[in-house]
């Protein structure tokens, strides 16, 4: 429900309050999360493989009149081969933050291996046993600081659940 997912945005605007940093943005369709919270970073990387969704999203953006955001139309993997490669699209971003709402299967491998290298990790699961998986990978490195459950869709088995976590020194 619409009620819902706005006390989902609120519980993650809450909950990066205090992150320092810019942000990073996986999988962000069209910019549910991400123009909320640009308003607590200073400059937000999103992206997402649907140009449907990029042009959705940098529409809210400009309604929204949001110029801290860059929205990329590219996989999550794409992204994380142009960090890898210290691409100098991305020199001026200090990204120590990244957000991901991945499908419901959940992070894959390379994914996973991404969002090690960042501080914190925001997580919004639609899924609780991909969640399950994939936390229990990351627990080697991330502590989880916040965890909630937003039942979206009441009368069924759907439940959407956020993590804060946050990387271990």
């Amino acid at each position: 429900s619409r009620g819902m997912n706005e006390k989902m945005i609120e519980w993650v605007k809450r909950c990066s309050e205090d992150l320092k940093g810019d942000l990073v943005e996986l999988y962000c369709g069209n910019g549910n999360f991400t123009i909320p919270l640009s308003e607590r970073f200073n400059k937000v990387i999103a992206t997402e493989i649907s140009k449907e969704s990029i042009e959705a999203a940098t529409f809210n953006a400009e309604i929204n009149s949001r110029e801290n955001i860059t929205f990329l139309a590219m996989s999550a993997a794409e992204f994380s081969r142009l960090k890898s490669e210290n691409s100098p699209l991305l020199k001026r971003y200090d990204l120590k933050n990244v957000l991901i709402d991945p499908p419901r299967a959940g992070l894959d491998e390379k994914s996973r291996e991404f969002v090690n290298e960042f501080e914190n990790i925001i997580y919004i699961s639609c899924n609780p046993e991909t969640l399950k998986r994939d936390l229990e990978i990351l627990r080697d490195k991330f502590k989880i600081e916040k965890f909630a459950m937003f039942d979206q869709f009441p009368h069924t088995l759907h439940v959407e659940s956020g993590v804060i976590l946050k990387k271990m020194l």
